[in-house]
């Protein structure tokens, strides 16, 4: 399979991600490209996740930057690093310099020239922290006056900034100790686990000031990030990981998974009929703030179609009364036929992000939506939260004396949308789990739809424009929806369930941008533009093995290498394992049982599995204790339920 071919398999484009250099300078590692420096390592302990220098749009979109010239200069201990490139069409011209030495130091400088007004929402370095050794640990700051604050990194999400007016910083992870200076700009921290990104971010130009802010022509900014790393790490602190997978004992019930619903995300009377053998029973269809008669009546025939359960996210218009605008939607749903089980309001001014200082919109909140909900959407759950991300969720916290069940959805790509950072977006997903449980006071935990693509932008206008469907952040028309790439951060996805109280998700939808069955779109589709009898998304057949277990005894997996993904569960009398190898590697994987029985989705067997939404029950299955699976490849496995 030719390379172009491969990438379009797995990642829906035929466009290849930059190839990151790995560097290696004594104890100091990291691997560097022109969209950033990445995983600064000493002794094998990650301690600085990344250096970025984004130029963003007043919309907050990462600008796509122009490469003028790229070189470096490598010896045995030390390097040189140049990137010049430019953005806006050449209106703004940056130079950006990175030194590293086996001292254990790193620099970074940028230099930043308008050729023309340049506007912007943020315009220089950002600094990344993980998060695996640093949640909860002590921190240094050093603030602009020379005073120094010791505080703590936020075990759970902070919905605002841990730290203002940084100069430098200072924290250990793992016995490692780290220092970081900060020139040029006024820099600060927020939580980016709000918006599942891994990391605590420290990025320049503070929030309290105006937005958009404009770089005059001739002006030119410069800024530096100095990283200083020693010590040793504790025994054992670098990452590892066995080959051997362990299913342990019953870790409370499968979530139930659904289909995200709104109009346009309905396709041909053919696309449904293979929905249905999904096997999902629960549809979470959104209206409002003006109903759609021929949308719903379309969900109320898919509802029946699928016997399935219906959550209703009512979006109520910023003007006119509220009890008027919850009895039109109650009457829209009725005359469709669509009879919600749980209700979700949400005002349409809340569909945008505020911070947690303000000012907020005037008129009802989302908690005072759900009060009035109480008063005219009678016999249903009312849902508290929000119909976005956990970011806003955190900073308008549910009152959970009104509601039933809390919610709020998630996307990848919301800072960046590089193949890494994606799936980085895994390891977040546990902690925004338990942030939010923390906050839900024992409510059931139900998300909503849960993807790389953005569904909608809280934060600016619009969701990012894709016609040439590239690694773009907030876009909805997300290339790798189509390919292997989707199927495995989906199980990681549902992985990330695991030890949670997240009742259910959707994974899709059954048409549109978030599609899992192949319909047309308005932008192009490599592979199944072309095949006509391609039918489905490789993630159609994870929504349906995991729609298999939903409610369904859950297993506890253990024994994955880092880059391994997977989640089980007990169906009847066998065992349903689902693994995904979301590494650059092969990874040999050996399994509980000598008598497994698995298919594997990857690129030998993509063809056939587009082509068939049973392919995992009619296609030939492997039996043996013995694995492998290439990148992004994804198995399912059956294992006998005694042995399992």
């Amino acid at each position: 399979m030719s390379g172009d071919r491969m990438a379009e398999v797995i990642f829906g484009t035929a466009a290849h991600s930059p190839a990151a250099r790995s560097v290696a300078l004594g104890d100091l590692t990291f691997a560097l490209d022109a969209d950033g420096l990445r995983g600064v390592a000493w002794q094998g302990v990650e301690v600085v996740r990344g250096i970025f220098w984004p130029i963003r749009d007043p919309n907050w979109v990462t600008l796509i930057p122009d490469i003028v010239d790229e070189t470096s200069e490598p010896t045995e201990h030390a390097l040189s690093y140049r990137l010049v490139f430019t953005v806006g069409d050449g209106a703004l011209h940056c130079t950006l310099d990175i030194h590293g030495s086996s001292q254990g130091t790193v620099t970074a400088e940028l230099a930043m020239t308008a050729k023309a007004d340049f506007a912007t929402n943020r315009a220089g370095f950002t600094v990344l922290h993980p998060i695996r050794g640093v949640a909860g640990v002590p921190l240094t700051v050093h603030h602009s006056d020379g005073s120094i604050e010791a505080t703590r990194f936020p075990e759970y999400i902070s919905p605002g900034q841990p730290a203002l007016d940084i100069v430098g910083l200072a924290y250990a992870v793992d016995g490692v100790t780290v220092d970081i200076g900060f020139t040029g700009d006024v820099f600060e921290m927020e939580d980016q686990r709000n918006w599942s990104d891994a990391s605590y971010k420290t990025y320049c130009h503070p929030l309290v000031l105006p937005f958009t802010y404009t770089i005059k022509a001739g002006e030119t900014l410069r800024q530096s990030v100095v990283v200083n790393v020693s010590g040793e790490p504790k025994a054992g602190a670098a990452a590892s990981g066995g080959a051997d997978i362990a299913l342990g004992a019953a870790a409370g019930v499968f979530p139930d998974i659904g289909l995200a619903l709104e109009s346009g995300w309905l396709s041909q009377t053919d696309a449904m009929t293979v929905v249905s053998r999904t096997g999902i029973r629960l549809l979470q269809v959104r209206t409002g703030p003006r109903h759609d008669p021929a949308f719903l009546s379309a969900a109320a025939a898919l509802a029946r179609d699928l016997d399935a359960e219906i959550e209703a996210e009512i979006v109520v218009p910023e003007e006119g009364d509220t009890s008027a605008a919850l009895a039109a939607a109650r009457s829209a749903l009725a005359t469709a036929g669509l009879v919600p089980k749980r209700v979700m309001v949400l005002p349409e001014r809340y569909l945008a992000s505020y911070q947690p200082s303000g000012p907020w919109p005037e008129g009802d909140d989302p908690n005072s939506m759900a009060r009035a909900a109480r008063a005219v959407l009678t016999d249903v759950e009312i849902g508290g939260g929000v119909l976005t991300n956990f970011t806003e969720f955190n900073r308008c916290r549910p009152d959970t004396d009104v509601c039933d069940y809390i919610t709020h959805g998630t996307t990848a790509i919301v800072h960046a949308a590089d193949d890494r950072s994606v799936i980085e977006t895994l390891e977040a997903l546990p902690q925004i789990h338990a942030s939010a449980e923390a906050l839900g006071g024992g409510k059931p935990y139900r998300l909503g739809l849960v993807s790389i693509g953005m569904r909608s932008n809280p934060y600016g206008a619009a969701v990012a424009p894709n016609p040439d469907q590239i690694r773009q952040s907030m876009a909805m028309d997300e290339p790798r929806q189509r390919g292997l790439f989707a199927a495995a951060w989906a199980v990681g996805a549902l992985a990330a369930t695991e030890g949670s109280a997240v009742r259910s998700l959707s994974l899709g939808a059954p048409g549109g941008p978030f599609a899992l069955v192949s319909s047309p779109q308005a932008v192009p589709r490599p592979i199944y533009d072309q095949a006509s009898d391609a039918i489905v998304y490789p993630l159609f057949h994870v929504a349906r093995a995991a729609a298999g277990l939903s409610g369904q005894e859950r297993l506890t997996v253990a024994g994955l290498p880092a880059e391994v993904h997977g989640f089980a569960g007990r169906d009847g009398g066998a065992v349903r394992l689902v693994l995904a190898n979301l590494g650059a590697s092969d990874v040999a994987l050996r399994l509980p049982d000598a008598h497994a029985q698995y298919r594997v989705l990857n690129g030998d067997t993509f063809d056939g599995a587009i082509r068939d939404a049973d392919w995992l029950d009619g296609s030939p299955a492997v039996i043996g204790q013995e694995v492998v699976l290439a990148p992004f490849a994804v198995a399912f496995v059956d294992l006998d339920g005694a042995r399992g």
